[in-house]
């Protein structure tokens, strides 16, 4: 109901404005009525007048003739606004009656059928478990046992052991690995790399240790 009433209250309003701009328009109308008027009220005067001299005439009609000029030029009324288009208020519809419903229908028992009995089935042979191979304690600790100790080498610790451990030499690096890829045990490694000056407490060594297991268990 609220959106009714300011439905009908911005209309009023908007009404009002109209006849306002009427109202001007109408004053301007009759302005120029009055005008015309006095206009034609001076001419007929001169009209009586006893005739002048020609050149007073023409400069009198030359003057009367720009004032009714002026005076006829269309006066540009003011832009009246389109009228904004009418929204009527939603009003909201009712919910529809709901339909009673359907009486249940009655349940009919169907006679309880026994099911025959299926012939006994054997036994399934049940299969012998699988022994899964158990992971070394060393493979658990150092990672997946490799023929190679290059292939334990990732691309990142090259670069870390050819800085930290072996000076940036690169060629004493791969020297080095090859000789203990020829050995037969981690002490005949450990003791092959014991010639070098290494912090045996640093993380470096320590990986390179790891790295060692992994070759040799």
């Amino acid at each position: 109901m609220e959106e009714v009433i300011k439905y009908f209250e911005s209309l009023e309003a908007r009404i009002a404005g109209y006849e306002t701009r009427i109202a001007a328009l109408e004053e301007a109308q009759q302005t120029n009525e009055a005008l015309i008027a006095q206009l034609e009220a001076d001419i007929e005067e001169l009209q009586n007048r006893p005739t002048p001299e020609p050149q007073v005439v023409e400069k009198v009609v030359e003057k009367v003739v720009e004032k009714v000029v002026e005076v006829e030029k269309p006066v540009a009324a003011a832009p009246v606004a389109a009228p904004e288009p009418v929204v009527e208020p939603e009003i909201p519809e009712e919910p529809a009656a709901e339909e009673p419903a359907a009486a249940p229908e009655p349940v009919v028992e169907e006679p309880v059928v026994e099911p025959e009995p299926e012939p006994a089935q054997e036994a399934p042979v049940a299969a012998e478990p699988v022994q899964e191979e158990q992971a070394s304690p060393n493979a658990v600790l150092y990672g997946k046992a490799v023929d190679d100790i290059r292939k334990a080498i990732s691309l990142g610790d090259r670069f870390l052991y050819q800085r930290e451990l072996f000076g940036q030499n690169a060629e004493l690096m791969q020297r080095t690995l090859t000789e203990l890829n020829e050995l037969n045990s981690f002490d005949e490694a450990l003791a092959h790399i014991g010639k070098f000056n290494w912090d045996k407490e640093s993380n470096t060594y320590q990986q390179f240790l790891v790295t060692l297991h992994r070759r040799f268990g």
